[in-house]
């Protein structure tokens, strides 16, 4: 199915390619997407200290990019 009208790209928009400017598109076509109602609730904080195992540490510190 073919959308009824294609979205015009206004002068200083963002690249048509880009993520944000294809929801935003699709927004104001109303379609898909529909905006968030509201600001983002913080999620509540861990009720205790987080760990990691062994394994993983000694995985990650193996990397190139994290390793010590």
């Amino acid at each position: 199915m073919l959308p009824s009208h294609s979205p015009v790209q206004l002068p200083g928009e963002a690249d048509p390619d880009t993520l944000d400017a294809l929801l935003d598109s699709s927004r104001r076509l109303g379609v898909f997407w529909p905006l968030l109602e509201g600001t983002a609730e913080p999620g509540s904080a861990p009720g205790g200290p987080i760990t990691v195992p062994a394994r993983t540490r000694e995985l990650v510190a193996g990397m190139a990019e994290y390793g010590l």
